[in-house]
């Protein structure tokens, strides 16, 4: 069975909404899973394993691969000239081409280049294509220009290089402690002095340049992120504590991330007190007594502010801040995440056990699933368990690979829970939803969470075409694999000279009854499903590890609703496909906004069950069924 990734907006959607039944089955920070040039502290922070830099690991022909050569063509086709236009307004520079539509053109304007910038790195990092190099090199002296241009008559804005409109107003007011929240029970009301979260904006720019620096090398990138941070420093200087945490109220991106990597790329100690200094207490400090106040908040908002933790824990060995970072992640993925991997409605968090309640058109922003696979990375690099790579693999194989158009190569904004729905994709240059952006990224880096090592040991948590160089050991593991559409895995090892390794395979919980595996062709026993199993040998040149996954269809049960599921295929979520003939034309592709096509059609289809086919009575499904779930208990 194959994921739906092929599926138009015509196509009802797949994946039915639950908190995952197989989650009671039971990262990304730079500093220290990847040992990148250009990092100068080293954290004293246990782990268990590391995760190998992307330029490590290469896609190989096969699903993932696709997605990611059709983001590559997307990212080659921009015009910088438009990705700079609301950075030159701001500064006051002329500007060659207008901005971008949909929020671009609106008050996010400028966080598409912070998104671009680390997706282009990422990209370039597994492929070196020379396109990549030559839009960032255009970019970077121009973002200078930028910088330089805000700090010549305003000190206060020296080092500040963003494009949002009304930008320096507002954050001016801020600087005098004139801070104006708006309603906090509103859901987009984390905007700051009027403006729409200005340092959510400030944050992809920052995190743009960090990933510049850091796969592609590029001291101009480092520069302006350093002046970047110098003028983020004025405002805990400025501010009270309290005036602070007021405005850090509003949607802040991971600010308290991307200045802690700021302190990994430079040692200087004052970036890592500013990092804590922009860590959010009312929603941090209860997870580090593991208290769960997630009912009702704004899931994009929390998840980045947690990955700042996580990332603060590995540079200071702060166990508090592991304890919190655990703690959500727990909750999440095992209590509040839909079957397919995705989180939240109406882009806020639910209660424990009211998933059922939950399927809606609003249903689990691509953003959020963007953000728990980092925090899953830093999870599974301290924990190393199953369940992590369990949720990973769930994420990516449905979320992800799932969220982009096969035919435009455009993204999702909403996975749909809604019975009856189906996926709404952007458009290329008119919507630039903040999803569109995190889109951008998510299909440059498929290599992330596949391979982890420590010392003589690797990871393989996830069966994805792709070939890996382990500089440590000089071996080159190369998958051959058509997974998620295929069953079979072809391992082939390369070596200069022996390696004694072990390679820990994941032996998914749901391959039943079994798996079948050999090494040069003589079978080995794997034993029961849910587990690692263990390879320890010399490794030579030409040794080959054959799997056979098994993937029968199956159900998951909502736990606090039996009478709602998912049927899957090993992980994949299955959807139906019930054609377009209640749909109105034109296609809905989205621009500026995600919930144009918010219109179900009625009635929706039904599914009939026959007797002795299911685990439900025969009849057929009088409530508004979503269609993933193929039977609607009666």
């Amino acid at each position: 069975m194959s994921i739906p990734t092929n599926n138009r907006r015509r196509v009802l959607l797949g994946a039915m909404a639950g908190t995952a039944a197989w989650a009671t089955r039971r990262s990304w920070a730079i500093v220290p899973q990847q040992a990148q040039s250009g990092l100068t502290v080293r954290a004293d922070a246990p782990m268990a394993c590391y995760a190998f830099d992307l330029a490590d690991v290469h896609m190989l022909p096969g699903p993932f691969r696709d997605n990611m050569v059709r983001d590559l063509d997307y990212l080659t086709s921009f015009d910088c000239d438009r990705l700079l236009a609301p950075f030159q307004k701001a500064a006051g520079l002329p500007t060659r081409a207008p901005n971008l539509g949909g929020w671009e053109s609106e008050g996010l304007a400028s966080h598409y280049c912070g998104h671009f910038m680390s997706a282009s790195a990422m990209m370039y990092a597994h492929t070196r294509d020379p396109r990549l190099a030559v839009k960032i090199d255009y970019l970077l002296p121009r973002l200078a220009a930028c910088q330089q241009a805000n700090g010549r008559d305003d000190p206060e804005f020296a080092g500040y290089c963003a494009g949002i409109p009304n930008g320096k107003a507002g954050l001016r007011r801020a600087l005098t402690g004139d801070i104006d929240v708006g309603n906090p029970d509103a859901l987009y009301s984390f905007n700051l002095n009027g403006l729409w979260s200005p340092w959510y904006t400030i944050h992809k720019i920052m995190a743009g340049l960090r990933d510049v620096y850091l796969h592609m090398g590029r001291a101009q990138a480092k520069r302006i992120l350093v002046g970047m941070t110098e003028w983020a420093a004025q405002f805990p200087r400025r501010l009270s504590g309290a005036q602070m945490q007021k405005m850090l109220i509003s949607e802040q991106g991971g600010m308290n991330e991307v200045l802690a990597d700021v302190y990994a790329i430079t040692g200087k100690q004052d970036y890592l007190t500013l990092a804590q200094q922009f860590n959010e207490n009312s929603q941090l400090d209860p997870l580090m007594r593991r208290q769960d106040i997630l009912n009702g908040l704004h899931s994009n908002q929390y998840i980045p502010r947690v990955i700042g933790l996580a990332t603060q824990y590995e540079l200071t060995g702060n166990r508090n801040y592991r304890t919190g970072a655990e703690f959500f992640w727990e909750n999440v993925a095992r209590e509040r995440s839909y079957v397919f991997g995705g989180n939240g409605n109406h882009e806020d968090f639910f209660p424990i056990g009211d998933a059922w309640q939950q399927l809606s058109v609003s249903s689990a922003e691509s953003c959020c699933t963007y953000n728990m696979l980092k925090l899953t990375n830093h999870y599974f690099c301290w924990n190393a368990v199953m369940d992590a790579a369990d949720f990973f693999e769930r994420a990516v194989v449905n979320h992800i690979l799932g969220s982009q158009d096969p035919e435009t190569g455009m993204m999702t904004y909403y996975m749909s829970m809604e019975p009856g729905h189906f996926k709404t994709f952007s458009t290329h240059w008119d919507s630039c939803w903040c999803c569109c952006g995190t889109g951008l990224e998510n299909h440059s880096k498929y290599a992330r969470g596949v391979y982890f090592h420590q010392g003589d040991t690797l990871w393989v948590n996830l069966y994805i075409a792709s070939e890996l160089h382990w500089k440590h050991k000089s071996l080159t593991i190369r998958q051959r694999t058509a997974f998620p559409n295929g069953t079979r895995v072809r391992i082939e090892i390369s070596a200069a000279r022996p390696a004694h390794a072990t390679l820990r395979l994941r032996y998914p919980y749901w391959s039943t009854p079994g798996m079948t595996l050999t090494l040069n062709g003589t079978p080995l026993d794997p034993g029961p499903p849910g587990r690692y199993l263990e390879l320890t040998r010399d490794w030579l040149d030409g040794d080959v590890i054959e799997i056979e996954l098994r993937m029968p269809l199956r159900i998951e049960r909502m736990p606090h609703r039996p009478s709602t599921f998912a049927i899957l295929a090993g992980p994949t979520v299955l959807a139906a496909v019930f054609g377009d003939a209640l749909m109105t034309p034109p296609v809905p592709y989205a621009d500026g906004n995600q919930l144009e096509w918010a219109e179900v059609p009625n009635p929706p289809p039904s599914i009939v069950s026959r007797s002795g086919e299911g685990p439900s009575k025969a009849g057929s499904c009088q409530t508004r069924c979503n269609p993933s779930c193929g039977i609607h208990a009666a």
